[in-house]
């Protein structure tokens, strides 16, 4: 084999190296999500309701009753993202927000009796 076939076989072989490495590079990056839990578990009267005990970057707020339907969200934005579930252990997700707001988290008993719910603050990691 010649000395110019080598080379222009080593030439391939390392073009196709950096091509590799340049597209591992620019693919696609991991997830970056956490989750806090508020409010967890927390026995409420009727219509009471519960803030996270701290603000969070927070994109959705989730949660549920054990007794009772719950309603979520972050407090200021309560026409915006407020979600309330359809009963009890019914799982309920606020609306989303475009950005991850540094708030608080806000879960609320939705009936008349007490009840036990459950809330969970998601956000970026």
């Amino acid at each position: 084999m010649s000395y110019e076939v080598r080379r222009s076989k080593l030439l391939i072989v390392l073009l196709v190296s950096i091509a590799t490495m340049c597209i591992s590079l620019t693919g696609p990056k991991a997830a970056n999500a956490a989750w806090y839990n508020f409010c967890s578990p927390v026995t409420l009267g009727g219509w009471q309701g519960c803030n996270s005990s701290r603000a969070y970057y927070i994109n959705q707020v989730y949660g549920w009753g054990d007794q009772h339907s719950v309603c979520v969200g972050m407090p200021g934005l309560e026409f915006a993202i407020k979600r309330c579930s359809s009963g009890p252990e019914e799982g309920v997700y606020s609306g989303k927000t475009n950005e991850a707001l540094n708030s608080y988290a806000h879960i609320e008993n939705h009936a008349a009796g007490s009840n036990t719910v459950h809330g969970v603050a998601l956000g970026p990691g």
